[in-house]
């Protein structure tokens, strides 16, 4: 080791000096260079700018979505109406829960009702056999009610007792008219005879004619009063009568309004409730389509299968699906940067984006209030998927109910100098 430290050669203080000092030019022009890259470095920064990605998980839906069906109360499947993927249109009965009444009689007598739009027109009784449960007593009710007014109307008993006396009425107004003409006739003759009297009793007085002659003419006086007061007395009894009429007639034309207006009031009062109930019952033990479309199941029922209420049970696709959009939940941090009309790349979990590629939107509204899911505030995004289901590998991606997947927003563009400096802007704000 001492060997080889005497074998080095020592320079001179000239060498040292000139081997120690780095040339000016080399320094201007390294310092020259080292500005120009920083230059280009923060010019670069400055122009190159690239957006932020916010990520949220994604349903696919529509303007016109699937509609889930939940049961209304627990208990047995008692009837099964419908398969999968089935047809169905809207009003359908899909299932009915087990309960006393039995479906069909129900659905008799809700079509008997509705059909009914005025009670002249109806003739027939419904099934007096109808089993509807809790309804029964009522029904029994309504189909007595019914039954008498159809009764009512078919006898026709006040209306043809009020026919007959408005005929009889009638009748005494002929006959009253014949005899006051008769009345007329019989106040002549009256006349003549008390005009004969009279000249009788002049004649009688002078000695002309005997008295006999004057009793005959005084009792033919009299029968001709007597026929005038008779008739007279007739006419007053026919008027008496009339009146009598007329005022029995009015009391049943009274009884027949009073009966028939309480008969029909009864009968749809018992419609109303009927219908009523009948709304209630279906609330409660019938599964019915809201819309028309193709049913779903959300798992395989079957008669005699117990649900739970709650528990969603069908799904149905209408006919017009409307325009395609998604929702997502966005976490209400970052949520500030997301803004109406920022383009957005859906990848669906069912179709790997690497394979299928993804799906571009736009964003159409954001939800003003967040709502809290899971303790966190969420803000609802609906998102626009203008060319449908058609991926950037322009591939048509088939339409799966609620279909699952991602979202990643793409926000407004920041360069890296602006990346940069906005921490220290942060800094210099806070500490001001």
């Amino acid at each position: 080791m001492s060997e080889d430290t005497n074998n080095i050669e020592l320079r001179s203080e000239e060498v040292q000096e000139i081997l120690g000092e780095v040339p000016a030019w080399i320094l201007r022009r390294g310092i020259t260079l080292t500005a120009i890259i920083v230059v280009v470095i923060l010019l670069g920064s400055a122009f190159f700018k690239y957006p932020d990605v916010i990520t949220s998980s994604v349903v696919l839906t529509s303007t016109n979505p699937a509609i889930s069906i939940v049961a209304k109360s627990s208990g047995r499947i008692q009837h099964l109406y419908i398969n999968d993927n089935q047809y169905i249109d809207k009003g359908s009965y899909l299932a009915v829960i087990e309960n006393s009444a039995k479906p069909h009689d129900v659905l008799y007598l809700k079509k008997y009702l509705l059909s009914i739009n005025s009670l002249d027109t109806i003739n027939l009784l419904p099934n007096k056999g109808l089993e509807v449960g809790n309804l029964q007593a009522l029904y029994s009710s309504f189909y007595l009610t019914l039954s008498e007014y159809i009764r009512f109307k078919r006898e026709q008993y006040y209306f043809l007792k009020i026919k007959w006396v408005q005929e009889k009425i009638e009748q005494y107004k002929v006959s009253y008219q014949d005899i006051l003409r008769q009345k007329i006739l019989v106040e002549e003759q009256f006349e003549i005879g008390q005009k004969q009297y009279r000249r009788d009793s002049t004649l009688f007085v002078q000695k002309l004619l005997s008295e006999e002659n004057l009793e005959n003419s005084y009792n033919n006086y009299l029968q001709r009063k007597l026929s005038l007061e008779n008739i007279c007395a007739t006419l007053n009894n026919m008027q008496l009568q009339t009146l009598q009429m007329c005022e029995s007639l009015s009391d049943m034309e009274f009884q027949y309004s009073e009966k028939k207006n309480n008969l029909e009031t009864q009968v749809n009062n018992y419609i109303t409730q009927l219908i009523t109930e009948i709304q209630n019952w279906e609330l409660s033990y019938v599964i019915i389509a809201p819309i028309s479309g193709q049913i779903t199941f959300t798992q395989y029922w079957s008669i005699n299968q117990n649900i739970a209420s709650g528990e969603p049970i069908f799904n149905i696709v209408p006919d017009e699906k409307g325009l395609l959009m998604g929702k997502a939940l966005l976490p209400a941090e970052r949520s500030g940067k997301v803004k109406i009309g920022q383009t957005v790349n859906v990848s669906f979990d069912n179709f790997p984006n690497n394979e299928f590629g993804i799906v571009k939107g736009v964003i159409k509204n954001i939800s003003l209030v967040p709502s809290e899911i899971e303790k966190k505030k969420i803000y609802i995004v609906e998102i626009l998927l203008p060319k449908g289901l058609i991926t950037s590998y322009n591939k048509e991606l088939p339409y799966l109910l609620e279909m699952e997947g991602k979202a990643e927003i793409i926000t407004d563009d920041l360069s890296l100098l602006e990346r940069f400096l906005l921490p220290i802007k942060k800094v210099l704000k806070e500490n001001l």
